[in-house]
């Protein structure tokens, strides 16, 4: 007696296709979500390194350039005041 002998049937023996199908298309689907799962991991692990080197740069070289561009609008704020003040004063000594 074989193995399929004991389906005797057309129809036993679809069912036995069916089903040896269906269990391997469900593990297909249990190794593709299993390995979509680790690409996601892996993706967050990537993001969560891309924000920390954002942040870096953004605190060791934006932030002295931000600290660098208030210091040299206040001394053009000042150079200006300098300026008015010996304008002033060379307009004084002309009269």
């Amino acid at each position: 007696m074989t193995f399929l002998g004991m389906y005797s049937t057309p129809l036993e023996v679809l069912y036995l296709v069916l089903s040896i199908g269906i269990a391997l298309l469900v593990l297909f689907l249990l190794l593709a979500l299993y390995h979509l799962i680790k690409i996601l991991r892996n993706i967050n692990i990537v993001t969560d390194k891309a924000k920390d080197t954002v942040d870096l740069v953004n605190h060791y070289l934006w932030q002295p350039i931000k600290i660098a561009m208030m210091i040299i609008e206040k001394g053009k704020h000042y150079a200006e005041q300098q300026a008015r003040k010996a304008e002033k004063a060379t307009n004084k000594k002309k009269k």
